[in-house]
């Protein structure tokens, strides 16, 4: 009986360690959650308030600088040299998969469209929240989940790309923006 008490404390340390270490790790969460929900803002206007035929050209600039500044911010965090705990390295897996799976799924756009892209886009936000905050205990970003889930299911349906534009920037809203600043403050 000792010894599971002593496990189970254990395994509490560890969640406590990674959930702060989830805070200090906010800031991927407000930098691609802020670039997302930019470069649809940008790309809803441009698409919808303006004759340019490159509604498009926030992304590849913002998704580039947000590449750049996670690089920048993942190096200073390597070099304060933290304890890592297993299920910090589940979350690094899990978000690494999210990235490559992320890249594949974009391949694709350019023959499928990004009409049939985003709704999977959003799904995959679901996903990757919901694991997080289930692994961490940690509501807010399982409720971005489900808000996630629930904008890919209208997008769909929805057949209008330009309020495809809108459900995926509500979606990063509640996913990664909300939960990114709820996780700022705790630190």
């Amino acid at each position: 009986m000792e010894n599971a008490t002593k496990q189970i404390q254990y395994i509490e340390q560890m969640i406590a360690t990674a959930q702060n270490n989830l805070a200090e790790s906010s800031i991927y969460y407000l930098i691609w959650g802020w670039l997302v929900f930019i470069a649809a803002a940008i790309n809803y206007c441009l698409l919808v308030f303006s004759s340019y035929s490159n509604s498009w050209i926030a992304w590849p600039i913002l998704m580039t600088l947000g590449a750049v500044i996670s690089i920048i911010a993942g190096y200073k965090k390597s070099t304060t040299n933290k304890v890592k705990t297993k299920i910090d390295q589940m979350l690094i897996y899990l978000w690494l998969g999210f990235g490559i799976t992320l890249l594949v799924v974009l391949t694709g756009m350019g023959s499928i469209g990004a009409i049939a892209i985003y709704p999977l886009l959003m799904a995959l936000y679901g996903l990757g929240t919901f694991v997080s905050g289930s692994i961490l205990n940690y509501k807010p970003l399982q409720v971005g989940a489900v808000a996630s889930w629930v904008c890919a299911s209208i997008a769909f349906y929805q057949v209008d790309f330009a309020n495809q534009l809108i459900l995926i920037a509500t979606a990063i809203l509640f996913s990664y923006i909300i939960p990114g600043h709820l996780l700022a403050a705790k630190k």
